[in-house]
């Protein structure tokens, strides 16, 4: 317990270094690009790859994939039915931000402090499930509700899914693996060096985007959204842990992506869609909240 404790009070030291990084103007809000750059580019893959170490494929893996992209649709679908009597662009916000999961800037930093290597590529199949609804599943959706080009391909999914740094490293080292090809530890060793700066860096960018600002008239929608998003993530995870017959950290690490928050590319999209800037904000800010909250929580509780 005490362990979990002294773990959870870094990652909170973390997230106020950022915070009070931007407050005492050290850094600005855009610096937040060029660190999510580094993030995506250089830590998040090394960090991935430091994973396969250990790596042995069981069924659990394809579990964690359909749940990434299953329970997305629940949620899209969830989105959509539950904001049918609203305009266009507020029915948007809820088609942005009740599916999808920032899974490597947010989940990966806590199953990388928590929970045993292996962890990260279980996380890796369940995100390989929900890139798609980044991808632009859900801006798809969302435009077709606002008047813009709803249009999106399969071609278009997997391009961007191919062009994205983390899943690139992933699959490129699960095609090594599954013929039998092993890579020497010192490699290992490199990229676990790498991708130890990945959890501060993610926790500090965190920090640096976060808003506190949430105007009055807002509240009430945001709290709406939010509500029906994490209502349905608990559901899943109370079943995933209690159902499912797979090993304990299996059932911990998809615990702790289906309470991550809402992915940051609702923000370009939903001001794509022509939706209100500050419920986005406030969306994406209050969400990084909770589920920091929820996720501590659960490691607490497994301690």
């Amino acid at each position: 317990m005490s362990t979990v404790l002294f773990k959870a009070l870094a990652f909170v030291l973390m997230i106020a270094l950022g915070y009070f990084s931007k407050a005492s103007h050290l850094l600005q809000q855009e610096d937040s690009q060029i660190l999510m750059k580094i993030i995506i580019n250089i830590t998040m893959p090394m960090a991935l790859i430091a994973g396969f170490r250990t790596f042995s494929f069981d069924t659990s893996l394809l579990f964690a994939l359909v749940i990434g992209f299953g329970f997305n649709l629940v949620l899209l679908a969830a989105g959509w039915l539950l904001s049918a009597r609203r305009d266009g662009t507020t029915r948007a916000l809820y088609v942005l931000n009740v599916p999808s999961y920032n899974i490597g800037n947010f989940a990966l930093p806590f199953v990388q402090g928590f929970l045993p290597a292996s962890a990260t590529l279980c996380l890796c199949m369940f995100d390989a499930g929900n890139n798609p609804m980044g991808a632009g599943i859900t801006y798809s959706a969302a435009a077709s509700l606002t008047g813009g080009d709803g249009r999106l391909s399969l071609r278009d999914i997997l391009r961007k899914l191919f062009r994205s740094p983390p899943f690139l490293a992933y699959f490129i080292m699960l095609v090594l693996y599954l013929p039998g090809i092993r890579l020497p530890d010192a490699f290992f060793d490199m990229c676990a060096l790498f991708g130890q700066g990945n959890t501060f860096l993610a926790m500090f960018t965190l920090g640096l985007i976060f808003e506190w600002h949430l105007p009055r008239e807002d509240i009430r929608e945001v709290l709406r959204i939010l509500g029906i998003r994490y209502a349905l993530c608990l559901l899943a995870a109370a079943a995933v842990y209690l159902l499912t017959p797979f090993d304990l950290v299996t059932r911990q690490t998809l615990c702790l992506c289906l309470v991550a928050p809402v992915t940051t590319l609702s923000v370009a999209y939903g001001l794509a869609c022509g939706c209100k800037h500050s419920m986005i904000a406030a969306l994406s800010s209050v969400s990084m909240a909770v589920s920091f909250v929820l996720s501590l929580g659960l490691l607490i509780l497994w301690a």
